[in-house]
């Protein structure tokens, strides 16, 4: 479904619009003209059904060369083994969050966690997935006609990133499980979730003034995205939490 100029919704699961498996995050498709990325990959039940999405889309799948994660968990990157070894895509993460990824670490991914809480079947196991680049903080990821800048956002998990394109005097932040519509965050009880590394992600992420927001679950913001990040802000700097996802 496209949402925006070269944007498109691919994916999203039960706490988004249900159109694709429940387990799915948010995945969106970038245009970028000459190849296009997925930015996550879903839960990794059913992801054929994101690859439905994206044919209906107007899209070949060969067109789709990369899949960005956005983090390790295993709602947003149980699905990129599918991807990589079935279409062939180059698989991107964080250069903290790669071994994980490649290991399928059932701990470092909190995909244990998840499982005990009920959100996968008590047998799945992550896939474990090669990573064909890792990335940091202000390292550039060019998608075709599309240059995106990775922003460094801990908090919600270790080796998350957040993803920004500036275009036209416009900025989108694709923020994965960092914020959401609304102010809102994701602060569960799982190995890595960390309270005041949060706090301080989200005024980086605040200082960037973002026009538009794409985040991992719930609607995204196609103008004053702005304005719902400084609402988590501004809970953090009173020293209080924001409301939880």
């Amino acid at each position: 479904m496209k949402i925006a100029d070269k944007v498109y919704l691919a994916g999203s699961g039960k706490y988004g619009m249900e159109s694709s498996d429940p387990t799915d995050c948010n995945v969106y498709l970038l245009d970028g003209g000459s190849e296009c990325a997925l930015i996550d990959a879903g839960g990794g039940v059913d992801p054929e059904r994101i690859a439905d999405n994206v044919r209906r889309s107007g899209f070949a799948m060969e067109q789709v060369r990369w899949c960005l994660l956005t983090h390790a968990h295993a709602d947003h990157a149980a699905g990129a083994r599918y991807f990589h070894e079935r279409y062939g895509m180059r698989v991107v993460a964080s250069e903290e969050a790669a071994p994980w990824l490649e290991n399928g670490d059932m701990e470092r991914t909190s995909l244990d966690h998840a499982k005990r809480g009920g959100v996968y079947p008590a047998d799945f196991r992550f896939p474990a997935c090669p990573v064909d680049r890792t990335v940091r903080d202000g390292d550039r990821i060019r998608i075709g006609d599309i240059e995106l800048t990775v922003v460094d956002s801990p908090g919600h998990a270790r080796g998350h990133i957040c993803l920004l394109w500036e275009r036209g005097g416009e900025r989108s932040l694709f923020s994965g499980d960092a914020v959401f519509a609304g102010g809102k965050v994701v602060i569960q009880y799982v190995w890595d979730c960390d309270i005041p590394a949060y706090a301080k992600t989200v005024a980086k992420l605040h200082s960037l003034g973002v026009d538009r927001l794409y985040p991992g679950h719930g609607p995204f913001l196609l103008s004053r995205a702005a304005v719902h990040i400084e609402k988590a802000h501004v809970c953090f700097e009173r020293l209080d939490v924001p409301p939880n996802l």
